[in-house]
């Protein structure tokens, strides 16, 4: 959300154009899509989840401070020679890269300590607990930059960014090398699996997969390359100034995931792929619904409000329908898939997409915000080839 919130700045005051805020806004997501396999596979085999974790936000945060540090003056970057547009791409990856682990690996340790009736519930709340932290970032980026100037608020807040380390460290994860409950359900798996344990996802688990990852897909690309210019719309377009009010826009476009993640959290527990369908429908829905009502502005941002209950709630939805769908020795390697892959995949496709259509040509945006929504509520229908609940869901210790 840092460097999405700065974009109208970065566009005004160092010259970037639109296709090359798509560059830097899709590298975020670009690296954790080729980290997240990779971060999955080194879970499920070493299940040293809180390390992976740890590494994961520390580079987050250099990501973030990286960020800040492209827009100093030329001196305090000189040791190493970049240009603001370079080093924001470089700092996007390595931020990228941490951000692969979070999602995943998180939704792996409640998936294990949780029965199956009660993941979804306990994906939404801590789901829940990021919405808020996201959607107060973008008000905080400004109330920081206010204060300390671009470069130094955007450093100050990925220092910050540390404090979840430290809380790490302090409740640990991992019990004996091995993630809390990981080995309950491990063993559970493998009892069922004594004469020739499967190494490899079966047939109906990799169907399931790739069609919760093609949905991911779909719905990321339209959720973030909306997002990702969404300030530049509201300032460029719509002509409002860069001031707290665009921060609190954006908040308010984020801030209805934190009820929605609990809410369909519990939801999915009852009826997984009802939660999934209506989720992915009414993201879509909200923004045809702004773009209509963009003269009214009170219920204009009501549909923003609307677009980050649905779009900011997947996290309990994807999740949950991953654990009834895979073995319990493969959850985090599929988590990533389907989050990595899929969502993050999706993230960062958006803002390539949108910042190669508008060009310099940002009056644009409207209309190509309104195929991205169409073709997003279309992949509803793939829901059609889920199953209705598997018998693989994530044992639970009893």
């Amino acid at each position: 959300m840092v460097p999405l919130s700065i974009f109208p700045l970065l566009l005004t005051q160092f010259g970037l154009a639109a296709p090359e805020l798509g560059v830097v806004a899709a590298m975020w997501s670009i690296t954790s899509v080729i980290g997240s396999p990779a971060v999955g596979h080194l879970s499920d085999r070493f299940r040293r989840n809180g390390a992976l974790l740890i590494a994961g936000l520390v580079m987050m945060a250099v990501g973030i401070v990286g960020t800040g540090w492209s827009v100093t003056a030329n001196v305090a970057r000189s040791f190493l020679p970049l240009n603001v547009y370079s080093a924001l791409v470089l700092f996007a990856a390595i931020g990228g890269l941490g951000s692969a682990v979070c999602h995943p690996i998180g939704g792996t340790v409640l998936s294990h300590a949780y029965p199956s009736s009660k993941t979804g519930k306990a994906l939404g709340l801590n789901g829940a607990v990021g919405s808020l932290g996201r959607a107060l970032y973008p008000s905080i980026v400004v109330i920081l930059i206010t204060a300390l100037n671009l470069p130094y608020g955007v450093i100050a807040l990925g220092i910050l960014g540390l404090v979840p380390v430290a809380l790490i460290g302090l409740f640990p994860l991992d019990i004996g090398g091995r993630t809390l409950g990981a080995s309950d359900s491990a063993r559970s798996f493998d009892r069922e699996n004594e004469s020739g344990k499967a190494t490899t996802l079966d047939r109906s688990s990799v169907i399931n997969i790739l069609v919760l990852t093609m949905i991911a897909v779909i719905r990321g690309t339209f959720g973030q390359g909306f997002v990702a210019f969404l300030s530049v719309f509201i300032v460029e377009v719509q002509q409002y100034s860069f001031n707290f009010g665009v921060g609190v826009i954006m908040m308010i476009a984020i801030v209805l995931g934190v009820p929605g993640q609990i809410i369909f959290g519990q939801f999915s527990d009852m009826h997984r792929i009802a939660s999934l369908a209506i989720n992915t429908a009414g993201q879509s829905l909200a923004i045809i619904f702004y773009l209509c009502t963009l003269s009214n502005p009170i219920i204009a941002v009501a549909c923003l409000a609307l677009f980050g209950f649905f779009t900011y709630s997947s996290y309990p939805v994807f999740l949950s329908a991953v654990s009834d769908s895979v073995p319990p020795r493969f959850l985090s390697l599929s988590n990533s898939i389907v989050w990595g892959v899929g969502i993050l995949g999706g993230n960062s496709i958006g803002p390539l997409i949108v910042g190669l259509a508008v060009g310099t040509n940002l009056s644009l945006l409207p209309t190509i915000f309104l195929v991205l929504a169409v073709m997003s509520g279309l992949s509803t229908a793939l829901v059609v080839f889920l199953p209705r609940r598997s018998q693989q869901s994530v044992p639970h210790p009893q």
